[in-house]
């Protein structure tokens, strides 16, 4: 791997004297190791020169990969960041520009950004965030103009401080566990929902073919194997007949679905029939607790 270039830490450019390090190298492989290259040389002349002109080429590089982080980027490719999010610059300098742009020091409630942020977290296995914008209680049981951050793991201080950067005081919160967030000596108190993990029973049962080309269908193990990588349940949604089809026969081309049978607390839900999961509630679907059954 490259230690120069775009790498995961941001973009390292080549010194000029490991890049002159390089062409003395190359040229004692190619002509060995007596070939005169010192700088006073006319081969070490011409080296300088070279070295001179990869470096002011990885120079320019590194110059237009910074030019597209607004927190990097001056004068008019500044601007041209700032005009695709419609932002005009105005009389503003370069550092009030580059606030505007990225919002530093702004507050953001968009639901994907406090999403990222409680799902970023340490420790956090799952989360969603549920939003209520309607006039009156909805079907969850979310109060009118409500949200509610449902998290699985992670720690309670933690979840709050992310929560607070995205939701202004007065907001109504729903859920079942209380964490605390205080910052300056100001405290808030938040509300999460931690769902109840409510492990299911399932049976699939399917009929297979080969598929148009004529090979064979895949085995009952392969099945279920793909199913329970793809299949990925929010809290309060059923386990039903419908998911399972759509994935199951979304995946393969010459299986079919004929009947599902799931249920929890032991107790069987009947065939086709919903495992119904409450909104605080979340089906887990572990390997050993489910089964495919091929149909003669």
């Amino acid at each position: 791997m490259t230690d120069y270039g775009v790498l995961p830490t941001g973009f390292s450019r080549k010194p000029l004297t490991v890049t002159l390090a390089e062409i003395e190298a190359a040229l004692v492989t190619e002509f060995g190791p007596g070939v005169i290259q010192t700088p006073q040389s006319p081969l070490g002349q011409v080296n300088g020169l070279m070295a001179e002109i990869i470096t002011k080429l990885w120079e320019q590089a590194e110059d237009i990969y910074q030019s597209y982080d607004p927190d990097q980027a001056e004068g008019t490719r500044l601007d041209t960041l700032g005009s695709i999010r419609l932002i005009g610059r105005g009389t503003a300098n370069d550092e009030e520009y580059r606030r505007a742009i990225t919002n530093a020091g702004q507050a953001r409630i968009d639901l994907q950004d406090i999403t990222r942020a409680i799902a970023a977290l340490d420790g956090v296995t799952y989360s969603h965030v549920w939003v209520n914008d309607t006039g009156e209680v909805d079907e969850n049981g979310m109060p009118a103009g409500s949200i509610c951050v449902a998290v699985t793991g992670g720690e309670g201080e933690d979840i709050a401080r992310a929560i607070r950067q995205y939701i202004v005081p007065g907001v109504t919160i729903f859920g079942t566990e209380i964490v605390e967030s205080v910052i300056d000596g100001y405290c808030r108190s938040f509300r999460i929902l931690r769902p109840i993990d409510v492990p299911v029973e399932l049976t699939i049962t399917v009929r297979t073919r080969r598929d148009a080309l004529g090979c064979p269908p895949p085995a009952a193990s392969a099945i279920k194997a793909a199913f329970l990588s793809s299949i990925f349940l929010l809290n309060g949604e059923d386990v039903s007949y419908y998911r399972v089809r759509s994935i199951i026969e979304s995946l393969f081309s010459n299986v079919e679905v004929v009947s599902i049978n799931g249920q929890r607390d032991g107790i069987s839900q009947g065939d086709n029939q919903d495992v119904d999961i409450a909104f605080i509630e979340r089906a887990s679907l572990a390997a050993d607790d489910v089964a495919v059954v091929v149909a003669p």
